[in-house]
């Protein structure tokens, strides 16, 4: 056998017989084979152990005086020795390992039982004995296991024997999490006999792209057989450019939900956990269970995320806390000071995404635009998109920026030429565009705080708003509730965004169209009330 010393320097070693270690070292004139007649007899009770010093082939012959001493000659004899003592370690490990495996068999087999006892119940997982299970062992742990590695192999238990009882049940078996995903629905943009609705239930711009936007794209076509750019260069180039930042601390992604799914999978292993609001952005909690992560919700106050919550939350698990600012589907958002009172307490080996999809909207003087935090804090990563305010959301295109450690990180799963050529291209255009985004902005300006008057005139609780959206409470009455207003708009022509898949029945959300679509919307919400009072 071949074992390498501290100076890496590689010695041949011969194991004879079994039994207590004796060492035999070989003088100047000689190598191991001097040893043979001793050998020969001791291994009959000893375990054996021959090398050649270096400087004697097949051992390494260093060139470098500095290479040979006695005091080298004893380093290699304990090196020798370490690598005994190695193996009887590993031997203990590959012991106790037999034992954990033993162990594991027998827990299958009572969950397994479980399996047959649940045979009718669609509901194999109990969330909550886990938690308690969870809670129980680490009140138990004083081991050298962090907590984070106890929870995550306990997860993963947890997770198998879940499969075995699907198993079971001759069901399908997706990995953690998928399982219990809720798919993502989106607004409604069809209605039953109704050709040309009025869609507010997306946050799309009325104003449609800029006019130089689409020719760029446009101008794409004759090119459709070639690859895009590799990393979509051109355009970070350009995105660093506008916002006075490094290119290479820029990511681009197929829309920003792309960058929140790389940056999730880049930190997030199963078992893994992701703190978010309790009514923040729909897709947090699906693209955490896509990680094998799980989903921890931060409490809200007055449907705006709970700092004192964000940090209640936090354990040896967390590994991203995702915040939309401003909020989806709420509107609300948190000033730069809270912000920055949020992420001093924050551990910086937690990773924090602030989703700034909406940030072109906000108008709000303490709401921070700027990338500043990104470049304060290592740990944290700003995503915008050109879906909104720039009015590409058919492209999906957005963009992230951290630092240089976390984005290169990030960068080494993403995929090649995930941004096509005509995004691309479009994209660039779109920037250089001043004066379309302008008139989207301000027209959003314009015509939120009137909008929001008279939503709260006809008896709803209508919150102000830092985006292209209003969130409105619907007060519930006998005949009056969320639901039925959603469907009674949708039936004349409207579409809006009624928010139960966010957990919140009660609630609707309103895209800021044109002011005629406005108009006929509030219209129709008073003829509603008249007809249902």
């Amino acid at each position: 056998m071949i074992i390498t010393t501290s100076d890496n320097v590689k010695l041949n070693v011969k194991k004879t017989g079994k039994g207590k270690v004796v060492l035999f070292v070989h003088e100047f004139g000689g190598d191991q084979r001097s040893w043979k007649p001793q050998v020969s007899y001791f291994s009959r009770r000893y375990e054996c152990i021959t090398f050649n010093a270096r400087g004697y082939p097949p051992s390494d012959v260093p060139k470098s005086i500095e290479s040979y001493s006695q005091e080298r000659a004893v380093e290699d004899i304990f090196d020798v020795m370490n690598e005994e003592d190695l193996k009887l370690l590993r031997s203990k490990i590959d012991e106790i390992d037999n034992q954990l495996l033993d162990l594991i068999i027998k827990r299958t087999s009572v969950v397994d039982k479980i399996g047959i006892l649940k045979k009718n119940n669609s509901e194999v997982v109990d969330k909550d004995r886990e938690k308690n299970v969870i809670k129980r062992l680490l009140k138990l742990h004083n081991g050298k296991f962090s907590k984070d590695s106890i929870v995550r192999i306990w997860r993963e238990i947890f997770h198998t024997s879940a499969n075995i009882q699907l198993q079971k049940n001759n069901l399908l078996n997706p990995k953690r999490g998928i399982d219990s995903i809720q798919l993502y629905t989106g607004g409604t943009s069809k209605a039953p006999g109704i050709k040309n609705i009025i869609k507010l239930s997306s946050n799309e711009s009325p104003f449609g792209p800029s006019k130089k936007a689409i020719e760029a794209f446009t101008d794409c076509s004759s090119n459709l057989s070639r690859y895009p750019e590799l990393t979509a260069d051109s355009l970070q180039h350009l995105i660093g450019k506008k916002h006075n930042l490094n290119q290479d601390q820029i990511i681009c992604g197929t829309g920003s939900d792309e960058i929140l799914i790389l940056t999730i999978l880049t930190f997030c292993s199963p078992g893994d956990e992701v703190i978010h609001a309790k009514h923040g952005f729909e897709m947090y909690p699906i693209i955490t269970k896509y990680a094998g992560a799980e989903s921890v919700i931060a409490e809200e106050i007055d449907y705006k995320i709970d700092i004192n919550s964000v940090v209640d939350k936090i354990s040896d698990s967390t590994k991203v806390i995702c915040i939309a600012n401003p909020n989806n589907p709420t509107g609300t958002y948190l000033n730069n000071d809270e912000l920055r009172i949020l992420l001093k307490r924050i551990p910086e080996n937690i990773v924090v995404v602030i989703d700034t999809a909406y940030a072109e909207f906000a108008d709000a003087s303490d709401y921070d635009k700027s990338f500043a935090l990104a470049e304060e804090f290592s740990n944290v990563i700003i995503t915008r998109t050109f879906s909104k305010a720039y009015s590409l959301a058919g492209l999906r295109l957005g963009w992230g920026y951290g630092s240089k450690v976390l984005i290169d990180m990030i960068k080494k799963i993403r995929p090649p030429f995930n941004v096509t050529s005509g995004s691309i291209a479009a994209g660039i255009a779109a920037l250089q565009d001043d004066d379309h985004l302008k008139k989207v902005v301000n027209h959003n300006s314009k015509i939120k705080e009137w909008f929001i008057e008279e939503l709260n005139n006809l008896g709803f609780k209508a919150y102000k708003t830092q985006a292209n959206f209003v969130f409105v409470i619907i007060p519930e009455t006998n005949n009056q509730n969320a639901k039925k207003i959603n469907e009674y708009l949708l039936s004349q022509g409207i579409a809006v965004r009624y928010l139960s898949t966010y957990g919140l029945n009660n609630a609707i959300r309103i895209t800021l169209g044109t002011k005629d679509h406005l108009n006929k919307t509030l219209l129709l919400l008073e003829k509603f009330k008249k007809n249902n009072e």
